[in-house]
């Protein structure tokens, strides 16, 4: 048979540094296990690097190797003083940490135990299939990598192979009672782009298959695997490359992998906390945009350190490059109360600014409560595959002809929309600032950006540069009041439940309803029918026994015929995690110290970049006429 060819790319383990041993301070070096013999699925089968000096190329590692941050070429960090393969197996270097500054933080997370583990990037060249025999009877195929070469070693965040370390020893393998080798020879990759080329034995039965569908069935799994090995790649920042073998073994789709990427992302990004770089509660209380402000008008970074480390920390977390700084999550929830005087109460002097400053009500921010999916630290464009329509199934005559059709697919696609906003403050302000004007900073473009973009989320138009918001999807519910609008009734709120219910998208836990605060009045006063209680009860699920959120966002001034300007918009949702709110980069903030220099005052530009999905739009449905006087 003709050897399949695989394309495998550079491969990646990722192993437990133990900060116990093998560090020396003084000289900033680290001894480190980068590789072992512990087997890893990958897409044409088990994996194991055969960890002995005859296998593991090391000539690259042994001349000044290269020691990375996360595999990022441009963020070189130190140097592989060398490298060996000792006689357990293991394979382990001595690297040396940089004294530039983003490596000597890193060196002193490594000190600290706050960076835990390292991986390795590397090519195979060489190998033999295996076949083992567990104790139970049951086997197993892997290759045994018999040529190899380590490309880096980096420092990363999120640990596979925690069999090895800091000279650690052998690792623990399960019991094999015998290996078999079987008659298949050693087989070279091809230069420059390294393949594996398999050639397995076949059984008397599988060799009288018909080659042609034999090898159409091979070609479409080794797409299959290629595919999700592609996705896995686009999606590595949030796991996915730790999910794709488990996909390509249990016979996944594209789709089925992409939701449950999806879901790990919603997992990661659906609470807000999960974006924030990592800032101790001592450098939220030092932070200051105002000192960030400052430090970009007199461009002096000098006393304002923290500042720009935080908009590297975001930049590089978001692959996004600030136009001015970019301001961390955590700065917006930093806790400084005016009215404490152990806080801030001691520190605001009335006649520095004093009562000038006093914030407006703004509509209440509700979704992420409902639990929408906030897709964070985006940086490229993102599609999701989405099946519309599904195959059609009929009844036939028992020699009749069945109609072939197929399903129906299309994409959502997720891309940078511009949400910004500028303030005015005079220099004057900035030179006798004190933390309340910058308490009062930090709420104003927190809040003001977040209750915009949360407004385009539910409002949004698709035109002018909006992206387009829950009312405005195509395919979602929908409840009728008249042709003038109609008082909201039981029977709009039930109807509304009905409208996803009837779609097939039956409410659950994650199911409730949205409205404003005048559809919250007046449910609150109107029975459903005589002698039975309110709409609104006094209750944490007050809306036909669902949850009830209320901003007003939701707008209340609609018009409906001659209901000019007063018909509210009420939503409900089966499942709130179809609504994806992505957000590209950080909260960028330019300083202008130029446009309005002539009235001694600095222009502050804050851009955000969002983008709003719908994943199954019979999930909400909407009334967009209700009345409520």
């Amino acid at each position: 048979m003709t050897p399949q060819t695989i394309k495998t790319g550079r491969q990646y383990r990722h192993l437990t540094l133990d900060r116990a041993v093998g560090i020396d301070a003084a000289a900033r070096t680290i001894e480190i296990a980068f590789a072992s013999e512990a087997p890893v699925n990958r897409f044409f089968g088990t994996e194991v690097l055969d960890c002995q000096p005859s296998s593991c190329r090391l000539d690259r590692l042994n001349n000044g190797g290269a020691l990375l941050d996360n595999h990022d070429p441009d963020e070189q960090i130190g140097v592989v003083e060398s490298a060996r393969v000792d006689p357990d197996r293991v394979c382990r270097a001595t690297v040396r940490f940089s004294k530039a500054a983003e490596a000597d933080e890193i060196f002193q997370d490594v000190l600290d135990g706050i960076r835990r583990h390292v991986s390795v990037g590397y090519q195979l060249y060489k190998y033999v299939e295996e076949t083992t025999v567990a104790p139970d009877g049951e086997e197993d195929t892997i290759c045994r990598v018999t040529d190899w070469e380590p490309i880096e070693i980096s420092i990363v965040a999120v640990p596979a192979d925690p069999t090895v370390g800091v000279n650690r020893s052998t690792p623990t393998t399960a019991e094999i009672d015998t290996v078999i080798i079987r008659s298949v020879p050693e087989t070279a990759l091809a230069a420059p782009e390294p393949t594996v080329h398999f050639s397995p034995s076949l059984s008397p039965k599988e060799n009288t298959m018909d080659d042609t569908a034999q090898n159409t069935g091979r070609e479409a799994e080794q797409k299959r695997a290629a595919d999700l090995l592609a996705l896995a790649d686009t999606y590595a920042q949030f796991g996915a490359r730790d999910m794709v073998a488990n996909a390509i073994r249990n016979g996944h789709s594209t789709e089925q992998f992409l939701n449950a990427v999806m879901g790990r992302i919603s997992e990661r990004h659906s609470n807000a906390h999960d974006l924030e770089i990592g800032l101790s509660d001592k450098e939220k209380s030092q932070y200051s945009i105002m000192r960030a402000i400052q430090a970009v008008l007199n461009n002096d970074w000098q006393h304002a350190g923290l500042e720009r480390a935080a908009s590297e920390a975001v930049a590089k977390r978001s692959g996004f490059k600030p136009e001015g700084f970019f301001v961390p999550v955590e700065a917006f929830s930093r806790g400084f109360a005016a009215g404490t005087a152990s806080e801030a109460g001691n520190l605001i002097q009335t006649s520095v600014l004093g009562n000038e400053f006093v914030d407006v009500l703004r509509n209440a921010m509700v979704l992420s409560k409902l639990g929408i999916r906030v897709l964070g630290g985006l940086s490229s464009n993102v599609a999701i595959p989405r099946k519309t329509a599904g195959s059609t199934i009929a009844s036939y005559a028992e020699t009749g002809t069945i109609t072939a059709s197929n399903p129906s697919t299309t994409q959502l696609t997720l891309s940078p929309k511009r949400v910004g906003g500028q303030v005015l403050y005079s220099k004057q302000a900035l030179i006798q600032a004190n933390p309340d004007v910058d308490a009062m900073l930090r709420d104003d473009l927190a809040q003001g950006v977040a209750v915009q973009i949360e407004n385009l989320a539910i409002n949004g138009t698709a035109a002018s540069n909006q992206p387009r918001g829950l009312v405005n999807f195509v395919g979602i519910g929908s409840v009728v009041g008249g042709t003038n609008g109609a008082q909201i009734n039981w029977g709009h709120i039930v109807g509304l439940e009905s409208a996803c219910a009837n779609a097939n998208s039956e409410p659950d836990t994650r199911a409730g309803y949205l409205v404003n605060s005048k559809s919250r009045g007046w449910c609150k006063q109107t029975v459903r029918a005589t002698y039975l209680p309110f709409i609104w009860e006094n209750a944490a699920q007050p809306l036909n026994s669902y949850r009830a959120a209320v901003t007003n966002n939701m707008v209340s001034n609609g018009t409906k015929g001659a209901a000019s300007g007063i018909c509210s918009t009420l939503a409900f949702a089966s499942d709130w995690q179809d609504l994806i709110l992505a957000l590209f980069g950080g909260l960028d903030i330019v300083v202008d110290p130029y446009t309005q220099a002539g009235t001694g005052q600095v222009v502050l530009t804050a851009n955000q970049f969002i983008d709003v999905a719908c994943r199954q739009p019979a999930s909400f449905a909407i009334m967009t006429d209700a009345l409520t006087a």
